[in-house]
């Protein structure tokens, strides 16, 4: 009987120790009252670490977002200029065969334009031998006019190879190579500096010019040599090219060297 009533004297020694350890002492209000500060501070610094994670992961979820978005657009910008390279290399490629068309296209063509222009010239000059005195004032260079105009009767004493080059022959026809001639006499009679200008009549868009750039000092035999540039644009597209023309004695006309 004794040892059993000091067991359970025992326990309830202990249950009484066990409550003490975490209750404060009723008979001390001090020490509750720390106790209970304690208890508050510690609940508010879990809320504010709380607090404090969630912000960390809102921050971080936010930055993941903003660098997928940066990423997105990279990987955007980097298709978008591969497209432009790639459309801009089919239009290189493009204008390349374009170009080897047409001058394919004008290769076959050029001797029958030749032949018609020769053609026209023969009957020019036809027509010429019966204004013998008008054809005399033309032959030394007094008359003057525009190109397309007067002009064009200039030409029918030289042949147009005679006044302008191949390269820019091959982009006319055979009137707007009479009419490029016709320029580059007018430009010659106006010397240094003197620009004139022609439209062609048979096509749309197709218009040129000749420029006197610059002048030789005279040679010791009496001739006189001159650059000229010649420009020609057809739909858009210009052709420039410089030529020189000599006057040699006793013939008082330039023609192309």
């Amino acid at each position: 009987m004794k040892p059993t009533l000091l067991a359970a004297a025992l326990a309830a020694f202990c249950l009484t120790g066990a409550v003490a350890a975490q209750v404060p002492v009723q008979a001390d209000p001090a020490e509750q009252e720390r106790y209970r500060q304690a208890q508050e501070r510690h609940q508010r610094q879990l809320r504010e670490a709380e607090a404090a994670r969630l912000r960390y992961e809102a921050d971080l979820a936010r930055h993941r977002q903003q660098v997928e978005r940066a990423r997105r657009r990279q990987a955007d910008y980097d298709r978008r200029m591969a497209e432009r390279a790639a459309r801009d290399a089919r239009e290189a490629e493009r204008d390349t065969e374009r170009n080897a068309e047409r001058r394919a296209e004008a290769s076959p063509v050029a001797a029958p334009a030749e032949d018609r222009c020769q053609q026209q010239r023969e009957r020019s000059r036809r027509r010429g031998r019966g204004i013998g005195g008008v054809l005399g004032s033309v032959a030394g260079g007094v008359i003057g006019g525009p190109a397309g105009g007067v002009a064009n009767m200039v030409t029918s004493v030289l042949p147009v190879g005679a006044l302008i080059g191949e390269a820019i022959a091959s982009l006319l026809d055979c009137d707007e190579q009479q009419r490029a001639a016709a320029a580059t006499e007018e430009a010659v009679r106006g010397g240094v500096g003197t620009t004139a200008n022609w439209q062609s009549e048979t096509r749309e868009g197709v218009t040129g010019s000749s420029t006197v750039m610059a002048e030789e000092p005279a040679a010791a035999d009496g001739s006189r040599c001159i650059t000229v540039t010649d420009i020609v644009i057809v739909d858009g597209e210009e052709t420039r090219a410089p030529k020189r023309m000599c006057r040699r004695p006793p013939a008082n006309r330039y023609v192309r060297v």
